[in-house]
């Protein structure tokens, strides 16, 4: 798929770590937003609490494609509240 691996741990992650200050909990996932994992900066990760939080949100994108208005709305919460979905 693309995922670069740093130590043997995937990039993506260690950036997200580094943003949350913490290591991540054994459920969380950080997704790509942009679909592309080669981009892993922070504004294209967000971080899930759990594989179904994250299945649920690729079922939704499935059902209403994946549009901006998804994207912007992920973006929005990551940024502006430091928060996970």
């Amino acid at each position: 798929m693309g995922y670069k691996k740093i130590k043997g741990k995937l990039e993506h992650q260690l950036v997200v770590e580094a943003f949350i200050q913490r290591k991540l909990k054994k459920d969380e996932v950080v997704h790509h937003i942009s679909g592309n994992p080669k981009d892993n900066s922070i504004e294209n990760l967000f971080l899930f609490p759990s594989q179904k939080a994250h299945k649920s949100f690729e079922n939704k994108v499935r059902q209403h494609g994946n549009t901006n208005n998804i994207k912007k709305q992920i973006q929005n919460r990551w940024s502006n509240e430091n928060t996970i979905l």
